[in-house]
């Protein structure tokens, strides 16, 4: 059936890629996904990884990038860290530049992208976005992914600049101002389900209450005892044996790394929800990759599996939202 609403819509369709770390492997099957359904991607806005991800899209070197990073173990990543005195950041990120370059040209100019891409960074002074859509787009991308105190900031003019998923995470504003007309956004820190979540943690209370509140408890096993907490502590411990179980390795000591990246992953998980709440895309598609720590690139393939699972959730809103329109 004719229907003369569709060609009257703007059906350029837009990608908000967001931060995340090795999460955002997992936007490598989105757009392989989008790909084989046939949604055209008119254009990409992308923070931090999701930068990098969509410019390699954009430049059509995404999938011998995800082939080699799927064959690379953590030696060949420690390779890629070159630590500076950390007077703004433990690693300077030139070698990482030079991995980049091996699949984006080092003149290439984001202006010149058969795709438009925007790529997300942040004002350190201001705490505003930076919205890069011209100039050298291997510098954008430095920029865009200079995690607080891991990497170090990038000079822009008089400002520096560090990570766009400190202002922006999911850039679904962004895609608005490009002139898209249906919007696909790829959030990396999608909210717990919480009936599930409730069941266990009413579940886990219930176990609590066995014992009595005034008896002295071990702590992971240990010869450390602690008084009964009751309710909260009962939940905080519960979390992390979810955590840890979702994760699937041993307990270790958290290092300087470990505190930055969960920081930076809590600060960007209360973002997202804020901008999915002002800035409502027509898709939303989330991987469930909670337990995945955001520096560890060693699990390539697991969040390229969890984003073809979450592609395959979402398929009945991208063809009733998406495809039915272009």
């Amino acid at each position: 059936m004719f229907n003369p609403v569709k060609y009257l819509r703007n059906r350029k369709v837009g990608v908000a890629l967001g931060s995340g770390g090795a999460k955002g492997l997992a936007h490598i099957s989105v757009l392989e996904f989008l790909k084989a359904e046939g949604v055209p991607i008119d254009m990409i806005s992308g923070s931090s990884i999701g930068a990098v991800i969509g410019a390699l899209f954009c430049i059509g070197a995404m999938e011998s990038y995800r082939d080699s990073i799927l064959s690379m173990d953590w030696k060949e990543f420690i390779k890629l860290v070159d630590p500076v005195f950390p007077r703004t950041g433990l690693v300077e990120g030139k070698k990482l530049r030079a991995f980049l370059e091996r699949y984006i040209p080092e003149h290439t100019k984001i202006e010149a992208l058969p795709i438009p891409l925007a790529v997300v960074a942040t004002d350190y002074y201001t705490g505003k976005p930076v919205i890069f859509t011209s100039g050298n787009l291997l510098d954008a991308l430095r920029a865009s992914i200079a995690i607080p105190g891991v990497f170090t900031p990038v000079k822009f003019g008089s400002s520096l600049l560090i990570d766009g998923g400190v202002a922006n995470p999911l850039p679904i504003d962004v895609l608005e101002r490009m002139g898209a007309g249906l919007k696909i956004a790829v959030n990396l820190h999608p909210s717990l389900p919480k009936r599930r979540f409730a069941r266990s943690v009413k579940k886990e209370m219930e176990k609590s209450r066995e014992g009595d509140a005034t008896d002295l408890k071990t702590v992971d096993g240990s010869d450390e005892v602690v008084p009964h907490k009751g309710a909260l502590w009962q939940l905080a411990n519960f979390l992390e044996k979810r955590k840890k179980k979702k994760e699937g390795v041993s307990e270790r000591e958290i290092n300087i790394f470990d505190i930055i990246a969960q920081s930076v992953d809590i600060m960007e998980y209360m973002n997202t929800q804020m901008i999915l709440r002002v800035y409502k895309p027509d898709v939303v598609i989330e991987p469930d990759l909670i337990g995945m720590p955001t520096l560890d690139f060693t699990r390539a393939a697991w969040a390229l599996a969890e984003g073809r699972e979450a592609c395959r959730k979402a398929r009945g809103q991208i063809v009733r939202k998406i495809k039915l329109w272009v």
